[in-house]
């Protein structure tokens, strides 16, 4: 396998995992996390504003590690893909 094919594949396999894996294992174990489904009464009895605080602290919205950074790491990867396969 020369270097050009597997640097498009170790980019792609970066993706896949970034995009695809991680938040599907992060979305399958939110719905089977226990612990939210037992505090729900123990919640409803607090007040409002801290009911909101508790909920905001307890969801999370992934986001992909190759876009930190203002998605430097796929600018960078994707022009030396383009520059070695195509210049």
């Amino acid at each position: 396998m020369n270097w050009k094919r597997m640097l498009a594949t170790v980019y792609a396999l970066i993706c896949v995992f970034d995009f695809l894996v991680v938040p599907s294992w992060r979305g399958i174990t939110d719905l089977f996390d226990e612990d939210i489904y037992n505090s729900v009464e123990k919640l409803s009895q607090l007040d409002a504003g801290v009911q909101i605080a508790i909920i905001e602290a307890e969801t999370y919205q992934h986001e992909p590690f190759t876009l930190k950074g203002g998605g430097l790491f796929h600018l960078s990867f994707c022009s030396f893909n383009w520059f070695c396969c195509c210049g």
